[in-house]
């Protein structure tokens, strides 16, 4: 059995790559986490949009950080689905296929009802890729170094990456307590954004400067920093 873990890009339905679509359309079942079982999350919106004649399975992904727990959240819902005769299995993901990735839960998961799957990961566009390019602004260039920091980690690490680094994209923000503290401790930031919803329709807005830090309420946000 093949499992296709596909990247379909930030949110915006043109961001979805050609590979991800063509693995869509060789697949006989696609899986999507929901987080509320009531409601699509946006990688489901984003492949329904585009698949229409195939069955889609929601799975509910529980928004926790016990990761053993996760795993075995999925796996209940799993065991009891038909799996015989399936050959290709297509699980969308938001942005990348290996960055941050729901799919990694997924995929435990479902080690654990077959052996022997064959795991492909479609590569995908991430937020900072968008974030930036709304911007106008280039991520980094020459020898500047890029840092990925989530914000459910640590403040103490989350201060020392920042510090060690000339470009910082900043996931999951909203998980920071006291992020404007935290920024001004890490030195001068020559600009600063913050991109709630990139590249979704009616949604999205951007923010600059000092304002970026302000308190963030949306889970779909991330902050760019340059020194």
């Amino acid at each position: 059995m093949n499992i296709f873990v596909a990247g379909i890009g930030p949110g915006n339905y043109d961001l979805i790559t050609l590979s991800a679509l063509e693995h869509a359309s060789r697949s006989d079942l696609i899986i999507v986490p929901r987080s509320d079982m009531n409601t699509m999350g946006m990688s489901e919106k984003v492949i329904r949009h585009y698949v229409k004649d195939k069955f889609i399975l929601p799975v509910h992904f529980p928004m926790i950080k016990d990761e053993n727990e996760c795993i075995r959240v999925i796996h209940e819902q799993l065991m009891h689905h038909q799996w015989e005769g399936r050959e290709n299995i297509f699980f969308p993901v938001i942005g990348d296929s290996v960055l941050y990735s729901t799919g990694y839960y997924f995929v435990r998961a479902f080690e654990k009802i077959i052996a022997d799957i064959n795991i492909e990961f479609i590569p995908g566009i991430s937020a900072h890729s968008l974030a930036s390019s709304m911007a106008k602004k280039y991520l980094a260039m020459r020898d500047e170094i890029f840092t990925v920091i989530p914000g459910t980690s640590e403040p103490e690490r989350i201060t020392a990456a920042m510090r060690a680094s000339d470009v910082i994209a900043i996931y999951k923000p909203k998980a920071v307590k006291n992020l404007r503290e935290l920024v001004m401790k890490a030195g001068e930031f020559k600009n600063i954004i913050r991109i709630d919803y990139a590249g979704i329709q009616d949604k999205e807005s951007i923010h600059e400067g000092l304002e970026a830090l302000n308190e963030i309420h949306e889970y779909m946000s991330i902050i760019l920093l340059w020194r």
